[in-house]
Order: structure tokens, then C-alpha cells, then sequence
């Protein structure tokens, strides 16, 4: 495994980022991107990633969005090999694609998977955070903050099956018994998505007046919290470092968001593809480890 040093980016995508290949664009080496969902920032900021340094590399993208659907992510990814490509790239939805991309293995196209990992397959690489360390972290910031009191909580995790959501929830419950003054009085998932997250953290709420924080897995669910709350006296954490989320945090509405590095990433991940392409060995696993908390204090200054 690599570790790899803290590098933000938040970059607004454009429609542009999914034109299909030109015919002239197609002499290239043609790699394909399929991503979970663009319309969170973080993994549009991915895709931006894939498709900036292909083009450093002299290679040609293909960024396939899922739309947060599994099945669609599967058919474009068997879509994607008609189209000839040399490399995949993928960010799951979840483990059911683990199929049609075992299949992409066997037919001798390298795959890379980025930020959320396939771990019953033997792919390329694997680009991310170390999101077991970031489950951790989020509890130490928490346990930290409110200084050994007793302090009742909410968790709201990502996508069933989605490997970033599964690790963070691992790193989570590593970490709640070195602090038992945190209870833990409901954890439900907001499928990593703002309109889906607001029903749930409103019974959530509703359920457990007494809760002093929702600690939410990615930024897009801690923003439906927000609306969810509607003036509520609770705090709100997320993951991601979103601009709106900071900016959330900057205005005293977030209490605090983890900047990670989703461009870099999808950077990355093109990256070893290329060498891959050329025969160059790449390494197992690139990971960060490195964590920076986004609170009221930086957020103002926070430049991804």
C-alpha cells in the first residue's frame, strides 16, 4: 500500500465532462470512468479528475454516469467494452457490479477501482481514502469535542454495500467502545443522498428528541439533514469537504466536514492506468491517510 498526502479539490463539472468521444479523439487509447452519481460534487470532482489527467496522459475518457444505480452502472460498463476500451475505472454503487467487472478482469482489461473498492476481487489498484481511518477519526473529533461528557448521537450511513460506507461504519464501531460516554441511540442510512437523507433524519429526529448530533457519512446527506432540522438545536457533522457544505460550516449551520481529495483521486487512478497501458508496474493500493477537519475556526480560509 502507498499512502498518499492530503491534496483537496473541488472542481464544478460541466456538461461537456460527458460528450461522447469524437471519431478523431478515438485514435487515442480510449479508457472508461463509471462513476456512482455526478450529482454529488465529490465524485464529479472525480470524474473531473479522470478526464483532466487523461488528457495529460494522452489518452481519451469515457465517463459513464450510474446515477446511483446499479444496474444502469452495469450495463454501461458492458456498453463500455463494446466500445473497445483498454482500462476501466470505476467507483461502485455498490458490490452487486462485482459481476460484470470480474467479467472485464477475465477479459484482460485492467481494472482500477477509485474511492470505493470491489474487496472480493483481484483488480489493477485501488485509489482512495482510507475510509476504515476516517470511520475512527469521526469519532475521536466527536469524543474530543465534547470533551468526556456523555453525549447522545445519531449515525447516518452512506449506501448499503457501497465499500467507502461499509469501511467508515467498521472504523465507527472500532472506535465507540474507547468512548462510552458516546451513545449511539439510532444509525440508519441516508443512501449517501440529500433528498433521501431528509425523510429519514426527520424520524430519526422525531424519534430521539434528545439527540444532541447526526453524524452523517458524506456531506450530501448532512445538507438534507440540515433541511431536515429546520432550526433544531442539533449538531451536524459530515465527510467531504463540498462547497456548499463548507460553506455551511463557515455560517455556523455545520459543526464540521472532513476535506478529502476526490479529483486527485480520479487523477490517480488515470495515472496508473497509463502505466498499466504501457506496462509499467503499478501498486496495489494508494490510500490517504491523512484527515483535516473543517470547522467554523478554518473554513473561511479552507482553499481545496
Amino acid at each position: 500500500m502507498v499512502k498518499m498526502g492530503f491534496v483537496g479539490c473541488a472542481i464544478a463539472i460541466t456538461a461537456s465532462l460527458f460528450a461522447l468521444p469524437t471519431a478523431q479523439a478515438q485514435t487515442k487509447p480510449l479508457i472508461a470512468f463509471s462513476v456512482s452519481g455526478t450529482t454529488n460534487p465529490f465524485y464529479a470532482s472525480m470524474a473531473q479528475g479522470v478526464r483532466e489527467e487523461a488528457a495529460k496522459q494522452g489518452l481519451e475518457a469515457l465517463i459513464l454516469d450510474a446515477q446511483d444505480k446499479a444496474e444502469k452502472q452495469a450495463s454501461d460498463i458492458e456498453d463500455a467494452r463494446t466500445r473497445g476500451i483498454k482500462a476501466l475505472l470505476i467507483n461502485p454503487v455498490n458490490a452487486s457490479v462485482a459481476p460484470v467487472v470480474a467479467n472485464v478482469i477475465k477479459a484482460g482489461i485492467p481494472v482500477f477501482t477509485v474511492q470505493r473498492n470491489l474487496p472480493d476481487l483481484k483488480v489493477a489498484s485501488h485509489v482512495g481514502a482510507n475510509n476504515v481511518l476516517i470511520g475512527e477519526q469521526l469519532i475521536a473529533w466527536w469524543a474530543k469535542s465534547v470533551g468526556g461528557k456523555e453525549s447522545k448521537i445519531l449515525i447516518m450511513t452512506g449506501t448499503p454495500g457501497a465499500a467507502s460506507s461499509e469501511d467508515r461504519i467498521v472504523g465507527i464501531k472500532n472506535t465507540l467502545p474507547k468512548h462510552p460516554n458516546l451513545k449511539v441511540l439510532a444509525m440508519q442510512t441516508g443512501y449517501y443522498d440529500r433528498a433521501r437523507a431528509l425523510p429519514v433524519a426527520e424520524n430519526m429526529l422525531q424519534a430521539h428528541p434528545d439527540a444532541e448530533a447526526i453524524l452523517c457519512l458524506n456531506d450530501n446527506m448532512a445538507m438534507g439533514v440540515l433541511a431536515a432540522a429546520k432550526g433544531k438545536a442539533i449538531k451536524i457533522v459530515g465527510i467531504d469537504a463540498n462547497p456548499d457544505a463548507v460553506q455551511a460550516v463557515a455560517q455556523g449551520a455545520l459543526t464540521m466536514t472532513i476535506a478529502l481529495a476526490p479529483a486527485r483521486f480520479g487523477a490517480l487512478g488515470t495515472e496508473l492506468a497509463a502505466k498499466k497501458l504501457k506496462g509499467e508496474a503499478v501498486p496495489e493500493s494508494i490510500l490517504s491517510e491523512q484527515i483535516l477537519f473543517i470547522t467554523k475556526d478554518n473554513a473561511a480560509t479552507y482553499k481545496p
